[in-house]
Formats: C-alpha cells, sequence, structure tokens
C-alpha cells in the first residue's frame, strides 16, 4: 500500500511517498513543490491540485495524512483552502485518510 504524507506550508507543500508492507515501510519518494509567490491563490491550488494528481496516479497512492505548518500566523487561511481542495482530490480519486 502507497502512502503520501503531506506538509503544507506558505511558499511550498512537502511530500514524501511511502510504501507499507508487511509492517515494514520503505520510502520511495520525498520532494517538495515550490509555489511560485506571483501566482493568485486560485492559480495556486490549481497548481497544486495537478502535480498532486499526478503523483496520485504515478505511485498508485491509496491513502494520505495532511498536515499545516502551525507558524503561519495570518496566512492561515490560504493554507486551509489549500487543504480543502487537496482532501477533496483525494476524496475523489479514491484516497482515503490514514487512520
Amino acid at each position: 500500500m502507497n502512502h503520501i504524507y503531506i506538509n503544507i506550508f506558505e511558499n511550498k507543500i512537502k511530500y514524501y511517498i511511502d510504501n507499507l508492507k508487511k509492517n515494514e515501510r520503505k520510502k520511495i519518494k520525498e520532494n517538495e513543490i515550490i509555489i511560485p509567490f506571483s501566482f493568485s491563490i486560485g492559480d495556486k491550488l490549481c497548481y497544486t491540485k495537478k502535480i498532486i494528481n499526478t503523483l496520485i496516479q504515478q505511485y498508485n497512492i491509496e491513502t494520505y495524512n495532511i498536515e499545516i505548518d502551525s507558524n503561519l500566523g495570518i496566512d492561515i487561511i490560504d493554507e486551509v483552502k489549500m487543504e480543502g481542495v487537496l482532501e477533496e482530490l483525494f476524496s475523489c480519486k479514491g484516497v482515503v485518510p490514514w487512520k
């Protein structure tokens, strides 16, 4: 089973994908998505959604976990929007939250 962990920050999204088999975790990929500062919030959401969608398809993601950086202050609103868009994407693709 492939799992994606996503950490949302103000100007980037860090993620890593691992495979869980027989209680053994193997890291497949670790990277970050740099979100262009010049993008409007709508463009940021669309840009990130397309990349995560590609990762879901490419790595056959079955479960996910999303966290938001706790030091965002006023920018928390845009990150909550990002979380909502990603959760909607996961739901549409049949990817379930990790419990």
